[in-house]
């Protein structure tokens, strides 16, 4: 009987001890202290490309041209800028035209002078010009322009005598 009572007492001793061994285990790993964490943080920044211009004259006439008379040129130059971040088109537009009458006497042209030369983007008469296409500004660029208004001598037309005309520019750009 001392042998049967050892034997069970010793299984329970067994048992105890396999109980505390697993959780001894158990409690190493969950109270080890040492932590896995595992973060992916993929973030996207969007931001649509824009075409800003900017003039070297803004609300300012391009050519002072009062009191001019037939047989009389005047010139003016603007800078155009793509202060963007991207390229972009650039368009002129004439925008509220007055004085039809002398806008068909007045000759227009229009140049591009970036660089120091002269490549000539339109010419006719004042009153015909809508828009011309002048291309494609690079983000951060700007480009030179010249416009001339010539009076022709043979265009003294005595009903010309005090008429004026006036337009407004307009430049726009799209990317």
């Amino acid at each position: 009987m001392d042998r049967l009572k050892l034997l069970l007492h010793s299984r329970r001793w067994l048992l105890l001890a396999a109980l505390a061994l697993v959780s001894l285990a158990l409690g190493s790993a969950i109270f080890s202290g040492a932590t896995f964490t595992s973060k992916s943080a993929n973030s996207a920044s969007l931001a649509a490309a824009s075409v800003q211009l900017s003039s070297s004259a803004p609300n300012q006439a391009i050519v002072a041209a009062a009191g001019m008379r037939p047989g009389e040129s005047r010139q003016g130059t603007i800078s155009i800028a793509n202060q963007g971040t991207a390229a972009g088109t650039v368009t002129l537009r004439a925008i509220g035209l007055t004085g039809t009458a002398l806008a068909a006497a007045i000759d227009l042209k229009v140049e591009d002078t970036t660089g120091g030369g002269a490549v000539q983007k339109w010419s006719g008469k004042l009153g015909s010009f809508a828009s011309i296409g002048l291309g494609s500004f690079a983000a951060a660029t700007a480009r030179s322009y010249r416009f001339t208004l010539s009076w022709p001598a043979a265009t003294s037309e005595a009903s010309l005598q005090g008429a004026s005309t006036s337009l407004t520019f307009q430049w726009s750009g799209s990317s």
